[in-house]
């Protein structure tokens, strides 16, 4: 590497303990917030096939685990969407 202060810390987080602690850390927190986020897409697409079929927000909400404000919001982003 040209940049001694870039290889010095490729070094620590790849060479070291404390360096392969915090690369583990990272890499789960990444993963973590890439489930929470595909549960969300996942939820927000059932929510918008039970309104399209005619569920009530009230309903769809207590199915999906989702707040009501939540549900309304993605229906009517949906429907700015298809207009």
């Amino acid at each position: 590497m040209h940049s001694p202060v870039l290889a010095k810390r490729v070094h620590e987080l790849k060479d070291t303990q404390k360096g392969a602690t915090l690369m583990c850390h990272e890499m789960e927190k990444i993963y973590s917030e890439g489930m929470e986020s595909g549960e969300l897409k996942k939820a927000k697409e059932t929510a918008l096939s039970m309104a399209e079929e005619g569920m009530d927000v009230k309903k769809i909400a207590r199915l999906v685990k989702v707040s009501e404000d939540d549900i309304q919001k993605w229906i009517d982003e949906n429907m700015c969407v298809a207009k």
